[in-house]
């Protein structure tokens, strides 16, 4: 199966809706002040489909996930890499990772660019898959799981760098138990399923 075909599978059940509807207002609540926000990875564009009310662009390396986003959501979606974006600097004032960054080789690349893509003051979030989670340690069981590409597993080490270009402040979030399917809000990172770096661009 074809990972624009997984992702759909996964994001139309009643479980993954769930999840990402729970991310979607996390976002949708942090970004509510922006006027124009850039989502790096955006794949099959679920965010945008459901935050319609918010000016979002989606990029995405994949021809395939943006021919699906462009069917859920008439916002607009470019093909391009998060290390080399195709725009004039300052032209957001949000930018987001939603589990992209970890997966990014050369995410300080990725990073630099995002830091001159924002406006001043401009608000950044990453949502990363938190690595000491059971959630993730469930799909890493698994050896076709997307999980298995991720390239960054030291979210100290993803903390520093993205502290080089943006005052944060982290937090761990979405509680999952896959087994059950069941979905709660913790802060424990044995049982959250994300890491959460927030916060605006430095100078």
């Amino acid at each position: 199966m074809k990972d624009t075909e997984k992702f759909i599978k996964f994001y139309e059940s009643r479980f993954g809706m769930e999840i990402m509807n729970i991310e979607s207002n996390y976002i949708g609540e942090w970004f509510k002040s922006c006027n124009r926000i850039l989502d790096v990875g955006c794949g099959i564009g679920s965010i945008e489909e459901r935050l319609s009310n918010l000016n979002i662009i989606g990029i995405d390396k994949s021809k395939e996930m943006l021919i699906e986003a462009k069917r859920r959501s008439d916002k607009i979606f470019i093909q391009a890499r998060a290390e080399s974006l195709p725009f004039r600097n300052e032209s957001f004032d949000g930018i987001f990772y939603l589990t992209t960054l970890e997966f990014i080789p050369n995410y300080e690349i990725a990073l630099k660019e995002a830091y001159s893509a924002l406006s001043k003051n401009g608000k950044f979030l990453a949502m990363i898959l938190n690595p000491e989670s059971e959630y993730f340690k469930y799909h890493m069981k698994s050896k076709n799981s997307y999980f298995r590409r991720v390239k960054h597993l030291d979210l100290g080490d993803i903390k520093n760098s993205v502290s080089n270009y943006f005052m944060v402040e982290d937090e761990y979030f979405l509680g999952i138990n896959v087994n059950k399917e069941r979905i709660f809000a913790t802060n424990d990172r044995r049982y959250a399923a994300l890491y959460v770096l927030k916060g605006q661009k430095n100078g």
